[in-house]
């Protein structure tokens, strides 16, 4: 991944981390693959019964307003 999309991509983490963080969880990304990006669910998102809801409302939403290239992500 190019050093300006790192970047865009920490400013887009940046932005859903408090949310997460407020109920005891994070993310990290894991790695990207082409136009895929691959994510880890951290603490209490782990086993959130919401966390697909907060994957595509939240992370994807957000993640497409700095990188819009980005068509997918997935949870491993």
């Amino acid at each position: 991944m190019a050093a300006n999309e790192q970047v865009k991509l920490k400013l887009a983490l940046d932005e859903i981390r408090p949310f997460l963080r407020k109920d005891g969880g994070d993310v990290r990304v894991v790695r990207r693959e082409g136009k895929k990006l691959y994510v880890q669910f951290l603490g209490n998102c782990m086993h959130c019964k919401i966390k697909g809801m907060t994957l595509t409302n939240g992370i994807k939403y957000i993640v497409n307003k700095y990188l819009p290239e980005i068509e997918v992500i997935e949870e491993i």
